[in-house]
């Protein structure tokens, strides 16, 4: 008879990681765009900074890790199939400043191709440019690229000012891009 001796203990640290996944993944949604600390989160779990870092193959891994599970569970939310469900998805997203702060950053840090979050992003990109692309002529590639790029411009500039309505904007240029723009603007919430 061959016993598993890894079993228990690689079963426990998986129940551990997704532990300390959850209480990232909290933590930054309900935090301003400054984010919480390390420190925060390995006090949730009842850790070290270093015992929460031992899941993980590096901080950066931890953040990617935290975004793959933010995007799991908005696909879970929002039905992503529909222009309307991608509104409310980003109107969601400006409840959650640390996410977003999060998000632009591994979108910076992504440009390195050695960086955690390159893969991720490159995945994110191709899934929109899928989504968006049932909007737009195929001839015309551009046209989701351009929307991507102003929701990641968007998102910075509300990090700025809160004031910056973000799916009104995009709204509006998805209208532009289609060529039947509104006489009135959105309004947040409509």
């Amino acid at each position: 008879m061959v016993v598993d001796t890894k079993r228990g203990p690689y079963a426990k640290g998986l129940a551990r990681r997704a532990q300390i996944l959850e209480a990232a993944l909290a933590a930054y949604a309900s935090s301003g765009p400054q984010g919480p600390s390390l420190r925060s989160i390995a006090d949730t779990v009842g850790l070290t900074e270093a015992g929460v870092l031992h899941y993980f193959d590096s901080k950066d891994e931890l953040l990617v890790e935290i975004l793959a599970a933010r995007d799991r569970a908005d696909v879970a939310a929002f039905d992503l199939t529909t222009l309307e469900g991608a509104w409310a998805l980003l109107e969601h997203a400006t409840h959650t400043p640390g996410l977003v702060k999060l998000f632009l950053d591994m979108t910076v840090a992504s440009a390195s191709a050695d960086h955690p979050a390159r893969e991720l992003m490159q995945r994110r990109a191709h899934t929109i440019f899928d989504i968006m692309g049932r909007f737009y002529s195929e001839d015309e590639p551009w046209k989701p690229r351009v929307m991507l790029a102003a929701a990641e411009g968007l998102q910075i500039q509300w990090l700025r000012d809160p004031s910056v309505d973000i799916v009104a904007d995009l709204r509006l240029l998805h209208e532009q891009l289609l060529g039947c723009p509104r006489e009135r603007p959105y309004t947040k919430g409509a």
